[in-house]
């Protein structure tokens, strides 16, 4: 889950100035789980989350492994033909990081996929980082299809939701106008990458300039094969109706029978809100986001949109960390002992 942010290029595993953003982050997730707790019934939650069928569930889940599924096909397809790794190792590796991007919420996971190419594949981590940050960029499109549903919905947008498109119009708008001056103006875009990690240490603006300098090859690339932009497109549009479809089978196993529209809005909304600063494993803000977008936004009660989110929520964290887990097992790899351990993965 998740849209994109600008990748960290200093590599390095969680530092202490983090660690204490992690504790605060948990200590606010605390709190906005204590004051989502006091707006809803727990025993009325329960009983709600006692009645869905099962089979419906199943099949929700389904759809939501296929999603990340997708997008890690098109992740696989902005690679370099002549080095990328198989579709299967490419797929364990997203599985590993949206592990860790769940659990440390600064984007740890983005570069843990850049140190499984180097260690597993040979790639350098920098050129690694430069197509994942061209692969996330396509997930801010998602925000492009939100607003392209707003004429087909009877919305009543109140003053948090103004704020959330706002922010997300915002982060769509900085992607695309970084990855059009790429294709067109290589120049300008160096300019302005540059201005944007000027707060890095001098001592690392040589791995800045090659990031830069990887980023705007693989803008080359889509001027050279048009078609891999076209595919990449496809598989993000069919990644967020996949999305779109795992959260309305979670309705209709409450037997809510919502608009799927409308439901895909609302779920883009929040998917895209996780480029926003989360706490670990988005503990609280699903909460608060669902009541926010559905029972302001839509009209649903907070009694069913929170049973939705809650239900939601947990499968989500046992699916997200039993995937994680079993393709870390595959792969061997050490990732999260490094990243604990403050260990720095860019020069390993």
């Amino acid at each position: 889950m998740g849209a994109s942010r600008i990748l960290p290029l200093r590599a390095e595993a969680v530092t202490k100035r983090q660690v204490l953003f992690l504790i605060l982050g948990l200590i606010l997730g605390i709190l906005l789980i204590v004051l989502w707790l006091r707006m809803v019934d727990p025993s009325e939650l329960w009983q709600a989350i006692r009645e869905v069928d099962i089979s419906t569930l199943i099949l929700a889940l389904a759809f939501y492994l296929l999603a990340y599924f997708v997008r890690s096909v098109r992740w696989h397809l902005l690679m370099d033909n002549a080095t990328r790794p198989t579709l299967l190792k490419v797929w364990s590796y997203s599985l590993i990081g949206n592990m860790i991007n769940y659990l440390i919420p600064i984007r740890a996971g983005e570069v843990a996929k850049a140190w499984l190419l180097k260690k597993q594949d040979n790639i350098p981590m920098s050129s690694g980082l430069s197509v994942i940050f061209i692969d996330k960029s396509f997930d801010t499109f998602g925000i492009f299809l939100a607003l392209a549903l707003l004429p087909f919905l009877t919305l009543k947008l109140n003053t948090a939701m103004y704020i959330l498109m706002g922010g997300l119009a915002l982060v769509f708008v900085l992607s695309v106008g970084l990855v059009l001056l790429a294709m067109f103006n290589q120049q300008k875009v160096i300019l302005v990458l540059r201005k944007l990690f000027f707060w890095l240490p001098k001592r690392f603006h040589a791995k800045r300039d090659e990031f830069i300098r990887l980023f705007i090859g693989g803008m080359d690339l889509f001027r050279s094969q048009p078609l891999k932009l076209l595919g990449a497109l496809g598989f993000t549009i069919l990644g967020v109706i996949l999305d779109g479809l795992y959260f309305w089978l979670i309705f209709r196993a409450f037997g809510m029978a919502y608009p799927f529209a409308m439901v895909m809005f609302g779920y883009t909304l929040i998917n895209l809100s996780y480029a926003l600063p989360q706490p670990p494993a988005q503990l609280g803000s699903n909460q608060w986001m669902m009541i926010i977008i559905f029972s302001l936004g839509f009209g649903l009660t907070k009694a069913s949109a929170s049973a939705v989110m809650a239900l939601a929520h947990v499968l989500t964290a046992v699916l997200i960390t039993l995937s994680g887990g079993i393709a870390l097992s595959i792969t061997g790899s050490q990732i999260l002992k490094k990243i604990f351990t403050g260990e720095n993965l860019y020069d390993q």
